[in-house]
């Protein structure tokens, strides 16, 4: 479901609120192919010359199928704005929204995949292909050339600002990007690092992952698991923030929402071990990632 392609057509769900109003002129200059808009009331008027529809189903019947929702709607709004966006027929979702009701973000991840849809979120900063000319949310902000330039390498990240640091490295060094994607740091999200590598084992462009992993949460070792049975062939080199949250009191809470361990599981230092067993090249600093992905791509 991840593989969009070149000129897909984006509906975003709440342009009109400030979040969304200052991301439309951003992706629109990248290319990004948004061809309408909703919230109810407002049917009838514009955000930079993109139509708004009071429903999903009113956009689509005006514009044609869709293939990608971005949302930037309150949190609270979150599940009935993703219900309404899937059963218009969409199937695929960008979530912007943070600290969503639990219970909500359970319930549209399994709408969602009932109805053989999408997810990516909740909080995430988006996704952006250089190639595609296709930037859905706020990655990148309004200059995402000065980090982004089109290659080969997909960057799966917990977190949207370091997806950007780690795609500025590889740029410098001559190596681009295929995709640049924030996972969302909400204590459940639709989509977790396996779920998009399993995706991107289908696209010719993309060549290897770079994943910036942190603390918390068991992501990093179901891409071990799935590594070590082969059903991820193409090379990975992965970070791992938050060692020095293991020096902190037990009640001291850090980091996103996901950022829980429990036991072992969810340590730094238990991620990088289990990667490294796996066969993953683990970097031990940022400056490291670019050699890993030389060797790895260079046999």
């Amino acid at each position: 479901m991840l593989i969009i392609p070149k000129g897909a057509k984006v509906l975003g769900q709440g342009i009109t609120g400030s979040e969304g109003s200052r991301a439309v002129p951003w992706m629109k200059q990248y290319g990004t192919n948004l061809v309408a808009g909703v919230t109810p009331g407002k049917g009838g008027t514009e955000v930079e010359g993109v139509p708004i529809y009071n429903s999903v189903q009113e956009a689509v019947e005006a514009v044609g199928s869709i293939d990608v929702a971005i949302q930037f709607v309150p949190a609270k709004f979150m599940k009935a704005a993703l219900i309404e966006a899937v059963d218009a027929g969409i199937k695929l979702h960008i979530i912007q929204a943070e600290k969503v009701p639990t219970q909500d973000t359970a319930f549209v991840v399994a709408y969602a995949k009932g109805k053989g849809a999408t997810i990516i979120g909740p909080n995430t900063a988006g996704l952006i292909s250089p190639s595609r000319q296709l930037k859905l949310g706020l990655v990148g902000g309004g200059n995402p050339t000065k980090m982004f330039m089109p290659g080969n390498i997909a960057v799966l990240s917990k977190s949207g600002s370091m997806a950007a640091e780690i795609s500025l490295q590889l740029k410098k060094a001559g190596l681009g990007v295929s995709w640049a994607i924030g996972i969302g740091g909400d204590r459940i999200i639709g989509s977790d690092f396996v779920d998009l590598m399993l995706d991107l084992e289908e696209d010719p462009e993309t060549t290897a992952y770079v994943l910036f992993g942190e603390l918390g949460g068991t992501y990093e070792e179901r891409v071990a698991d799935y590594v070590k049975s082969a059903q991820i062939k193409k090379p990975v080199v992965a970070f791992i923030a938050g060692e020095f949250t293991m020096k902190l009191p037990s009640d001291v809470q850090f980091g996103h929402a996901g950022a829980i361990i429990e036991g072992d599981k969810g340590r730094p230092d238990h991620k990088r071990q289990v990667l490294r067993e796996a066969g993953v090249k683990v970097a031990d600093d940022l400056d490291q990632i670019v050699a890993l992905v030389r060797e790895s791509i260079n046999g």
